[in-house]
This record gives C-alpha cells, sequence and structure tokens, in this order.
C-alpha cells in the first residue's frame, strides 16, 4: 500500500525532503502573514510522511462513529428535556461543564460538530479486517480542532511532498468540507444558509488564530474577537465594526471569556435570539466521566449494540473504582474528566516519582474529578526525519483525529463523517499526541478502494 509513497520518497531523496520541508513551511507562512497574523509561527509541527487508510476499514469507523454521535444527540435532547435516563444526575451535577444554574437549550440537533480520538490496538476477537479494533479514547465537542489543519496539510502533501503518489493512489479528497462545515453550522439557525456565522477568536495570542482565520475565509464567516461583540438594544447580538446581526457563533475562545467579555450574551442564546453552537452546558460530553456511559446511551436510546467500544474506564468517584486506582496509580493513565489538550493527565510508566506523587495529592483532594485508564499499547506510525543526510523512520504513538458533522437542521439522526483524519503522532517514547503536549500532525489518506 506504501509502495508508491517509498518510491517517491526515494526519487526525492534526504536532501529534496528537506528542501520540501522549508518550501511548505515557507507556504504555509506565507499564507498565515496574508491573514494578517505576523507575529509567531502558527503553522503546526507536522510530520510530513502520510498515514494511509483502507477503504475496508474507514467504513468500519465511519458507522461507528456515526452511531455514537447520533447517541450523544440522543442523551442531550433528553437532558435538555430534563428526562436523562442514562447518566447519574450525580455524574452530570458534578461535572466542571456543567452549570445547574444555566438554562439548557441545545436545540433539535444539540451537537453540530464533534472530534472523536480514536486508537487502534490489536484485536483478540476473530474476523476483525487486519487484526485491529478501534477505542474511542475522548470526544471533543467543545474544542473540535481539526478540519483546519487537515486541509493544509492535506495541500502540502500533494502539492508540495509527494504528487506523484497521491495521483497514484484513490486518495478520498478533502475538498470542499470546509464549506460543508459551515453550511452544517448554519443549520443550527432557522435562517439556514443564510444565516451569519461568527468565528469568535480570543485574538492573536491563540495558538490556533491562523486556523480561526481559514476556517472564517473558508465558511463565509466573520472573524471576530469578543471585544467586539455586544447586545444590541433589540436584545439580539452585533459584531460593532460592521453592525452586522449574528445568528450563529463558532466559538474558539474559553467560554468563562466568552460570556464574561460580552454581557447578556447568555442570556441571548437562552431566548434564541442567537445560537452558540457549544452551547451552555452541551459540552457535558467531553466530560470523561459522562463518556464512560456512551455504549449504554447507545442500547438505550438507539436499540443498537455499540460497534466502537470506549477504553476500559474507572470513576474515581465509585468508591471500588476508587480504591483500586490509588492501588495501581503508577501504572495507571489518570485524567481530570473536564481536562482537554492533554493537560492534567498523568500517564503513570512515563511519569516520575514527583510528578506521581503530586497528581496523587490532587485526586486525593477532589477525587471525584478524575477518571483513570490502562495505559494502553495502540498502534504506531511512522515520523520521518532526515539525519545525517539519510532518512530515519521511527515508531510513534498515533491515533485518529475524525470529524463528525450533524448537518440537518431538525434531523439528529443525520451524520456525516469527513473523509480524512489528522492523525497525530506522539514524540518518541511518549503516548501524548496532543500538540501542545509535543506531539505532530499528520496527513491521513483514505483510500476509495
Amino acid at each position: 500500500m506504501y509502495a508508491p509513497i517509498l518510491a517517491e520518497m526515494e526519487r526525492i531523496g534526504p536532501e529534496g525532503w528537506l528542501a520540501k520541508k522549508e518550501e511548505a513551511h515557507k507556504t504555509l507562512l506565507d499564507e498565515q502573514y496574508s491573514f494578517g497574523v505576523k507575529s509567531g509561527d502558527k503553522t503546526h509541527p507536522t510530520d510530513w510522511m502520510p498515514r494511509l487508510v483502507p477503504a475496508s476499514e474507514w467504513n468500519r469507523l465511519t458507522l461507528a462513529l456515526t452511531q455514537r454521535l447520533r447517541a450523544i444527540n440522543q442523551f442531550l435532547i433528553h437532558l435538555e428535556a430534563d428526562k436523562e435516563e442514562v447518566v447519574p444526575k450525580s455524574v452530570v451535577e458534578s461535572s466542571i461543564l456543567y452549570d445547574v444554574k444555566t438554562s439548557n437549550r441545545f436545540g433539535p440537533v444539540p451537537v453540530r460538530q464533534v472530534a472523536f480520538d480514536v486508537v487502534a490496538v490489536e484485536s483478540e476477537k476473530s474476523g476483525q479486517t487486519g487484526g485491529w479494533e478501534y477505542l474511542v479514547l475522548e470526544e471533543n465537542a467543545k474544542m473540535p480542532v481539526g478540519l483546519a489543519a487537515m486541509t493544509r496539510r492535506r495541500r502540502m502533501s500533494r502539492e508540495v511532498f509527494l504528487p506523484e503518489s497521491y495521483e497514484s493512489l484513490p486518495v478520498r479528497s478533502l475538498d470542499g468540507w470546509l464549506p460543508r462545515l459551515g453550511d452544517s453550522l448554519r443549520a443550527a439557525s432557522p435562517k439556514g444558509n443564510e444565516a451569519t456565522l461568527a468565528v469568535v477568536s480570543s485574538g492573536p495570542d491563540d495558538q490556533f488564530y491562523l486556523d480561526h482565520h481559514i476556517y472564517a475565509h473558508e465558511m463565509g464567516a466573520i472573524l471576530a474577537e469578543t471585544k467586539e461583540l455586544s447586545i444590541g438594544g433589540d436584545g439580539y447580538l452585533v459584531h460593532e465594526p460592521t453592525g452586522r446581526r449574528i445568528d450563529v457563533i463558532y466559538e474558539r475562545v474559553d467560554e468563562d471569556a466568552l460570556y464574561a467579555e460580552v454581557p447578556g450574551l447568555l442570556e441571548c442564546h437562552v431566548e434564541g435570539k442567537v445560537h452558540i453552537l457549544f452551547a451552555p452546558n452541551s459540552e457535558i460530553v467531553d466530560d470523561k466521566g459522562v463518556y464512560a456511559f456512551i455504549p449504554e446511551m447507545v442500547r438505550h436510546y438507539l436499540g443498537e449494540e455499540t460497534l466502537i467500544e470506549n477504553a476500559r474506564t474507572w470513576s474515581l468517584a465509585v468508591e471500588e473504582d476508587y480504591e483500586y486506582v490509588m492501588d495501581n496509580f503508577e501504572d495507571l493513565v489518570v485524567k481530570s474528566r473536564g481536562g482537554y489538550g492533554g493537560k492534567e493527565v498523568m500517564i503513570g510508566p512515563e511519569s516520575s516519582k514527583e510528578k506521581i506523587s503530586d497528581f496523587r495529592r490532587m485526586v486525593e483532594a477532589n477525587p471525584v474529578e478524575y477518571i483513570a485508564q490502562p495505559t494502553i499499547d495502540f498502534s504506531t506510525h511512522i515520523v520521518c526525519e532526515v539525519e545525517d543526510g539519510e532518512f530515519v523512520l521511527k515508531d510513534s504513538y498515533a491515533d485518529y483525529r475524525m470529524l463528525a458533522l450533524s448537518p440537518e437542521a431538525d434531523d439528529p439522526d443525520k451524520v456525516e463523517i469527513v473523509p480524512g483524519s489528522l492523525t497525530r503522532v506522539a514524540a518518541p517514547g511518549s503516548h501524548l499526541v496532543n500538540i501542545s503536549s509535543g506531539g505532530k500532525m499528520k496527513d491521513t489518506w483514505v483510500l476509495s478502494e
């Protein structure tokens, strides 16, 4: 499967590969500068050898994650109606991602976009294609980073690094998916495609500020900072520099800052005068304590057996689980329920005694806020480096960051999976694939046959 890529790399040679890396970096920086982002390098660390996924494997993942998003939307629909029957009330109300004092208004399709972090592990079951099975490590409905970065890595791999391989292999295209995301987000408004969409950013200091520009440009949206938004005299949200009324907010900013810096925005959303895509309390689906119940959501709300499993998870809010985790602390991965981006995570076997001790004290002070999972030897992929004039290929742990959209105005069962993935590879020797934790991005070529 990789034969065309390896042959083209051999023709390019190590010196040519380094020249292409410089060309790609310059091209991405030029795009950054064209958006007026003059300071810093926002282009993201990347390994440029693509990952290939056979059609049969991708079809399995597509069916499984479609099912999972349908169940998540049903969970939020029932939660808004105060009829939730799967996740215990104590789990919901103990979450730092849920405020019992805030009114819930999620809409008929609560989640319009979600990123699933998926890993492949060796299968112990018979009949698995390729000998792999997949696990979902977590959901990201609050900050589903990925599509802008995916399209830029694809452009470079297609145009700069491996044009011959891309042409010879049946790679599914990512063209048109950023505008499709815009359509899906506008569907949250009664105005549909006529709705005014705003990508709300914290500004140039954000490491993903270039991505925010790309989203706004490709989706035909306004790029706005919180200081540019206000509630007008009629109670609607206004973008002050243009005077335009905002119908849908795609927020790429911390929600506490968003509501603090735009007084009245929460009330505006609850009254239905604007739709905040990551609506207050909807990010409860990112809570790793709620994640543990998603397979049961599939069974309860869809009447189906789950097509993709969670990693084994212990909740420290449960006495039996707490005792097990504390007895095996240094062997486990322990995470804050509401953490993201590799933050508030301890991987026991990779941590120093000092970090384990410090993290243990944090957990003991507030155990209900933590979950634990076993360390998982998930699949790896190649990181390609040039050392002493030679290609050096190193194995690194890799996941899939897959994106699912709910594009219909009123149908939560309609789901589309973007036909590509932002593979993230960890630094050699680490399991943490997050960019903020030293990982790199990688283009993923999904094959159509």
